[in-house]
């Protein structure tokens, strides 16, 4: 599904990453883990063109999205969902409408629109707070509205860049725990994280990166 090959990020004279080859296939729950600036958020990144690699190629489903014209770029990231560390909600808006924010221009109908918005929120266990304002929600709460609106459309593809910076141990199992629920579901997950006890609990595939390099790729593996 995923291919990096070769791999360099280069900025003026710093390497973010170097030299970097990784192939994920459908399906896989991935843990992106690493000290910070070993260049975990500018991998994810490159995954939904944020960035643009300075050589080497980026694969997704046979797409090279290292060469996608801008123009091209809200398609491929209508083909994945995006969580990130700090939610990037829209204050003025209800839970609901935060979610069905991203369908609302695909030109399907109402009911559709509701049926999915509405499986989105009971997924994350949000339903009853559809209502509600991204204000009256705690950290954990805003962060599930998040992963629902990545969801909304069916993504084979999640991206989650540091979904529980944030957050405090309890909600950052129940965070992970949503996401491991969807990768049962056959999305492919990939989430790059620091928070080694999360890596720990789960065993899942872990890559390790440190100054821009892959030094680990372990199946059911720990941070360490």
């Amino acid at each position: 599904m995923i291919q990096f090959r070769n791999v360099t990020k280069q900025y003026k004279d710093n390497y973010a990453l170097r030299n970097v080859n990784l192939d994920i296939q459908s399906g896989e729950f991935v843990f992106v883990v690493g000290a910070s600036g070993a260049g975990k958020s500018t991998l994810m990144k490159l995954l939904y063109s944020e960035e643009r690699p300075t050589g080497g190629t980026v694969t997704i489903g046979g797409i090279n999205v290292a060469n996608l014209p801008n123009d091209k770029v809200p398609n491929l990231r209508r083909c994945m969902g995006i969580v990130f560390q700090d939610y990037k909600l829209l204050q003025n808006k209800s839970v609901y409408d935060n979610v069905a924010y991203v369908i609302r221009t695909l030109g399907i109908s109402s009911r559709e629109i509701n049926a999915r918005v509405t499986g989105a929120l009971k997924i994350v266990g949000l339903y009853h707070k559809k209502h509600a304002t991204p204000a009256e929600l705690s950290g954990g709460e805003q962060q599930r509205v998040g992963i629902a609106r990545a969801i909304v459309n069916g993504p084979p593809l999640l991206i989650a860049d540091e979904p529980t910076g944030n957050l405090d141990p309890k909600n950052s199992l129940e965070i992970m725990q949503i996401l491991d629920q969807i990768n049962q579901r056959g999305i492919t997950v990939i989430v790059s994280t620091h928070d080694n006890a999360m890596v720990d609990y789960f065993r899942k595939r872990v890559i390790t990166l440190d100054k821009g390099e892959i030094i680990r790729d372990i199946q059911a593996g720990t941070y360490e």
